[in-house]
């Protein structure tokens, strides 16, 4: 079921079924900003992560000596249960309450929320998660959003570029035959925090920049200075993905990273996770500012 929220300036629509946001447009020009979802490229348009991030090791997490069957990208995307609430006209959130059904993929007692927010020319997407448990939780968690890129007959995607908030040495993780991440990096060139895109760049999957010094990077058009700015402070990871020669580019903060080729199924051994002690609360937002 789609949901509506909207101000003065901004009109977002959202998918109840995992949170997805389906559509960000300016009220005035009635421009789109999220992509459109064509099923024969990409089923998705903003998956919410969480408590894992892209593939896990032999789909499977162990804990105290229990595996529980963790799907890609955890257990928010794709999924119908989360309860909604419309706040105000202008924000709304979606709630997953662990349950038996939880527990067989992930073993803790939690509550999980995604919140909506326009304010001015900004839509923020918080998680507010809490741990009901008993013992320590260990999570990921982080966003997809795929942004807009339209192209026809005199626009190409070698006519974008992600503008980094800092000229930076560009060097990405990469996903091994297995999906996984490798322990192989490679240079990405860009010119003063500049990266060009094109219909190659993805050629080998996503862009995976861990631990990253950068708090925002706009999308846009190469002879614009303004586009689409997505603010990330708390996180410390930073994917960029899109089939290739697709018309979107997904810009993807992390917290968390996805497994490792050598990584242990453990729970407890994934050392880019964070933790919540028993009643502990956390929050994390990222905030998409239409210029």
């Amino acid at each position: 079921m789609l949901h509506t929220i909207e101000n003065e300036l901004l009109i977002c629509t959202i998918e109840s079924n995992g949170a997805e946001i389906r559509s960000l447009k300016n009220k005035a020009t009635n421009k789109e900003y999220i992509w459109q979802i064509a099923p024969s490229v990409w089923g998705s348009s903003s998956p919410v992560l969480f408590p894992a991030i892209g593939k896990i090791k032999e789909d499977v997490i162990r804990y105290r000596g229990n595996d529980f069957k963790m799907p890609k990208h955890g257990i928010i995307r794709n999924n119908n249960q989360l309860s909604f609430d419309q706040q105000t006209p202008y924000k709304c959130s979606f709630t997953l309450i662990s349950s038996k059904e939880t527990h067989l993929q992930y073993p803790f007692d939690f509550s999980f929320k995604v919140e909506f927010t326009l304010v001015e020319n900004r839509l923020n997407m918080a998680y507010h998660i809490e741990n009901n448990d008993k013992s320590t939780m260990y999570f990921a968690c982080g966003g997809h959003t795929a942004y807009a890129c339209p192209l026809n007959d005199s626009t190409t995607l070698s006519d974008y570029c992600i503008e980094f908030s800092a000229a930076t040495v560009l060097k990405a993780d990469t996903l091994g035959d297995s999906g996984l991440l490798s322990d192989h990096k490679r240079d990405i060139e860009n010119e003063q925090g500049i990266l060009s895109l094109s219909d190659t760049l993805f050629n080998e999957d996503a862009l995976v920049f861990s631990n990253i010094d950068c708090k925002w990077v706009r999308l846009r058009k190469k002879n614009e200075k303004k586009g689409v700015i997505v603010r990330f402070p708390n996180y410390p990871h930073l994917a960029l993905w899109s089939k290739p020669a697709a018309d979107y580019i997904c810009i993807e903060p992390w917290l968390g990273l996805p497994d490792n080729e050598n990584e242990s199924i453990e729970l407890i051994g994934k050392s880019s996770y964070k933790t919540i002690k028993s009643g502990g609360k956390f929050t994390i937002a990222i905030e998409t500012e239409i210029e």
